[in-house]
């Protein structure tokens, strides 16, 4: 049996529309998201102990024997799940398992990766409305999580294929084709309408982040987020994602994405690990930013931890003292317990700021 596929990428890239694509093949079975690798993390070192990344050295185990358990562990749960779908290769999706993908490497010998990038407006446009994001803030995750998903791909070689998101909607046909070729699999039909595949299984309609499973690909959904970004938004974009939005071909300005400096050998838009490592000169230095560091928690003694949580929880004190948050916790009581008392608080937090 094939190795697993592990789908990566950053928040609001396409990842879940990728997920379902591909758990439309008869033969591959991807479900919902499950983090799975935040316990695997927490296992090889465990939190809040300053001796928690050599535990299991202590009592005479290497950490080839503890990746061989974790293997088995996990491995036999998502097989599981597979062979419940009457499916023979299984994969899991989850975006922060973009910082995680060494790890998985090593776990999971036998995997590949594929990497989903978005143009930086659209990723931005969805963190903005669906998450809150500011848009300096969504941008800088953006350059982040993209630097880290291009290093980590380049350090896989043949184990990874980064692809694009506006290709993958523009030229599903093409893109899919290239992708079950990359995987030793069969093309099928039901990858270009997952959401007849889908909705025949009876899948939940609405999937992770909002995604309507049961809907067809759309191109247009590559061009939504010009009308949901001002001309400042857009100058954001540009010093902070504009250098190594380039490389993957994407004018901030422009939702028709190029070629870009990657320059990939085939037709499709898709480039293995092994071309960004002969290319790492062309985009390291447009990414400018190293690899974002995994921490599970700080090593850290139980003391040195309760001084720190006392400290975050006088200030947190400090915060509800403030008029705004009173007036708005006594207003919440009044509504729900109807209490005159709690109204009562609420008109003397008014007069007082006046």
């Amino acid at each position: 049996m094939a190795g697993p596929i592990f789908v990566v990428g950053g928040m609001r890239s396409g990842t879940t529309l990728l997920r379902l694509i591909l758990d439309s093949h008869p033969s591959i079975a991807i479900g919902s998201e499950t983090g799975f690798m935040g316990a695997a993390a927490a296992v090889k070192k465990i939190p809040g102990w300053r001796n928690g990344a050599e535990w299991y050295g202590r009592i005479g185990w290497s950490e080839d024997e503890l990746d061989e358990r974790l293997r088995d562990f996990f491995g036999g749960m998502f097989t599981r799940h597979a062979q419940e779908q009457g499916k023979v290769r299984w994969g899991e999706k989850t975006p922060f398992h973009t910082l995680h993908m060494p790890a998985m490497a090593e776990i999971f010998p036998d995997a590949v990766f594929i990497g989903l990038v978005r143009h930086p407006g659209g990723a931005v446009a969805s963190l903005k409305q669906s998450f809150h994001y500011s848009v300096d803030a969504a941008a800088r995750y953006w350059n982040e999580t993209n630097a880290t998903l291009t290093q980590s791909g380049a350090d896989l070689g043949d184990r990874f294929l980064l692809c694009r998101y506006e290709d993958l909607v523009a030229t599903p046909q093409p893109v899919t084709r290239g992708l079950m070729s990359w995987l030793n699999e069969d093309w099928s039909p039901a990858l270009v309408e997952h959401h007849k595949a889908q909705r025949d299984r009876n899948a939940p309609r609405l999937v992770d982040g909002g995604t309507v499973a049961h809907k067809a690909i759309d191109p247009k959904r590559a061009q939504r987020w010009l009308d949901q970004l001002t001309t400042e938004d857009l100058a954001v974009l540009e010093d902070v994602c504009g250098s190594l939005g380039a490389i993957y071909g994407y004018d901030i300005g422009s939702p028709q994405p190029t070629t870009g400096a990657l320059n990939p050998p085939k037709d499709a838009w898709l480039i293995s690990g092994t071309d960004l490592a002969q290319r790492r000169d062309v985009w390291q230095a447009a990414a400018d930013l190293p690899p974002q560091e995994i921490v599970i928690a700080p090593d850290a003694t139980v003391e040195e931890m309760a001084e720190r949580a006392f400290k975050a929880e006088a200030a947190l004190s400090r915060l509800r003292t403030r008029r705004a948050v009173r007036l708005s916790d006594s207003l919440k009581r009044a509504v729900r317990d109807r209490s005159y008392t709690d109204l009562r608080e609420a008109v003397s937090v008014l007069v007082s700021r006046s």
